[in-house]
């Protein structure tokens, strides 16, 4: 009953990410990206057909099914990073399709493999051809799976340095979903070299149908992020990158928190460096640049220490008698009760209520 069970998952695996695959293939919804995405799901269910062949025992009944060219470790991954890519802040810039070379090989390779006669098919099984094939793929991924983890490291770096409120923008998710699954693929081929217990691979199983899910309704929910600079009307170019003298920064510096303290644009939800720039006639990464270097902050950080000073203003009134926490952190510019939690307790130490009570007292 066990394995009925298992084999039953397994196929419900399959089917739901063809299912959600394909669904994501056509989706179209504006500012959405989930073609590679799509593929990436389709590609990932079908890695667990020869489990289900083995499981319903079809290649026993049918040894002309040997070596489907169905594995796609070598793609995989590179097409998750393609997704990554068209959905970031860098996806005005050119995609690197090449990185699919090594997989379209990989698959002509198994398609031409499986064409052959089944005796040179069984006898090309008992080499070490297959496992050479597997340790060059699983490498090829591991190496992908680095660059994707360096490249959303610096998209959301990048995030920070354009927008006040980063909520829906870092695309963290995908760094934990690309090593869940690459754990997950990994144990899955395991299973097909070493025995284990039937409830753990029931629990295996059912991890996977969960984690393929949660990518295709992550992938349905993350729009686009867009580049606030790329799509600004720039009046100047940026100086600051091309070297300028510690004066030059102090000078945009004072300009810069003049400006935020005067206007209090710091409490604006929505706010990008754009919105500063365009106001003082200066170049977004001027202003993000002149930032980083006097601040050693990005512009995320930079707005929300205004932030939390004037939250912390507020709390040391009465406030809190007309107004709740939730309101005051969208008075101060925060989209939301648990981005002001998180942001003034990484500021102060404390929550936003125990500094009202702390204050209140003396």
């Amino acid at each position: 009953m066990d394995d009925d069970v298992i084999s039953l998952v397994h196929a419900l695996g399959v089917f739901q990410g063809l299912i959600l695959g394909v669904i994501l293939l056509f989706i179209n919804r504006k500012n959405k990206s989930t073609f590679f995405l799509g593929l990436f799901l389709i590609g990932f269910a079908i890695e667990f057909l020869p489990v289900i062949l083995k499981d319903f025992k079809i290649l026993e009944n049918h040894p002309g099914l040997l070596l489907l060219p169905i594995s796609f470790s070598w793609i995989l991954f590179p097409l998750f990073f393609l997704y990554v890519q068209k959905i970031s802040i860098f996806a005005h810039e050119r995609v690197t399709y090449r990185i699919l070379y090594p997989g379209v090989i990989s698959i002509l390779f198994l398609f031409i493999l499986f064409l052959l006669p089944e005796s040179t098919k069984e006898y090309l099984r008992g080499t070490y051809l297959f496992e050479i094939f597997f340790v060059l793929g699983l490498s090829y991924s591991l190496y992908i799976v680095v660059r994707i983890d360096k490249y959303v490291r610096n998209h959301t770096e990048e995030v920070k340095n354009q927008f006040a409120t980063v909520k829906n923008r870092q695309l963290q998710w995908t760094r934990f979903f690309i090593v869940f699954c690459f754990v997950l693929v990994g144990i899955h081929i395991g299973t097909l070299f070493i025995k284990v217990a039937p409830v753990l691979e029931l629990l295996i199983s059912c991890a996977s149908l969960i984690l393929v899910f949660s990518i295709a309704i992550s992938g349905i929910i993350q729009y686009n992020v867009f580049s606030a600079v790329q799509h600004a009307n720039l009046p100047v170019k940026a100086t600051i990158k091309q070297g300028v003298s510690k004066e030059k920064v102090l000078d945009l510096i004072n300009k810069i928190d003049d400006y935020v303290i005067d206007t209090g644009i710091y409490t604006k939800q929505d706010l990008t460096v754009v919105d500063i720039s365009t106001a003082l006639e200066l170049h977004p990464k001027d202003v993000s640049n002149a930032i980083n270097k006097h601040y050693n902050k990005n512009f995320n950080t930079y707005i929300n220490e205004f932030r939390i000073k004037k939250a912390q203003e507020l709390l040391r009134t009465d406030i809190l008698n007309n107004l709740s926490i939730e309101g005051i952190s969208r008075e101060v510019g925060f989209h939301s009760k648990a981005s002001f939690y998180a942001a003034f307790k990484k500021a102060t130490g404390t929550t936003p209520m125990n500094y009202h009570i702390e204050t209140s007292k003396s």
